[in-house]
């Protein structure tokens, strides 16, 4: 029996990393977007953590995800017979750029920070899901990782595009209710970094306003316990630190409907 690709968004990020590796140890296979070769070494080097993980799972490929046409152009590949069929996607795409206060920042700054923190995940999801519909496999999974900045109010005019991310995955969850797809946020208020990174530096930076960092191939766990728990639906998991990945949290993301 074959096993299930994974599409991961925004791979080379410390998230995007943290995907990877909780689909590895589920036994799936990946197919990682990257802007370029520069990018598929990061990824690689940031795996090197564990030689056990099976890196020849991971098929990259070029595209800028931040293009409206970047996604589109993998699944156009994917359906063209060119690159595996996937089964699931994670969105994993962000920047954390803090300006504050938000009455100086410009335009320009403004739509670079709004495409990055929520356009980029839109176009995977208006890409990606047509797909999967169509597919019709019942154990297809969505995944949206979110910041707490939209909810904290730090992290200036990047918390501005959470909000957005959080409206996405309400729309989503309730345009996937009773779909094959098992759409759902990771609401993650604490900060991840490679293991690499960890190994470093242990503690995070001051600025960053966090004590220890979260390794990435800790957070992995909580995607493994979403592709494994079929209960898990339109939900928000919420990772607030440590604690959150011995006690799995989940919550429905939507009241009951009222018409």
């Amino acid at each position: 029996m074959s096993r299930e690709t994974v599409l991961v968004v925004g791979s080379s990020g410390n998230i995007g990393v943290s995907v990877i590796i909780g689909a590895l140890r589920s036994n799936l296979d990946v197919l990682a977007v990257v802007r370029g070769k520069e990018s598929e070494e990061k990824v690689l080097h940031n795996l090197t953590y564990d030689k056990s993980l099976p890196v020849d799972r991971i098929t990259f490929t070029y595209a800028d995800v931040l293009s409206d046409s970047g996604v589109q152009g993998v699944v156009d590949e994917v359906k063209a017979g060119k690159l595996p069929a996937f089964h699931h996607v994670y969105s994993a795409v962000g920047a954390y750029e803090p300006k504050t206060p938000i009455y100086t920042v410009d335009t320009a700054s403004l739509r670079r920070i709004m495409t990055t923190g929520f356009e980029a995940a839109f176009f995977a999801y208006r890409a990606t899901m047509p797909y999967l519909l169509a597919q019709g496999a019942k154990t297809s999974t969505w995944t949206l990782v979110t910041g707490g900045a939209g909810e904290s109010g730090v992290g200036g005019a990047t918390a501005t595009s959470q909000g957005a991310l959080f409206s996405l995955a309400n729309v989503a969850c309730h345009e996937n209710e009773d779909t094959n797809v098992r759409f759902n946020e990771v609401y993650l208020h604490y900060r991840v970094d490679y293991d690499l990174v960890c190994d470093e530096s242990p503690m995070s930076p001051p600025q960053m306003g966090y004590g220890k960092r979260m390794r990435a191939s800790e957070f992995a766990g909580v995607y493994e316990k979403i592709l494994a728990d079929e209960n898990v639906r339109a939900a928000r998991v919420s990772v607030y630190g440590f604690e959150d990945l011995a006690e799995f949290k989940w919550r429905k993301k939507l009241p009951p409907r009222r018409f």
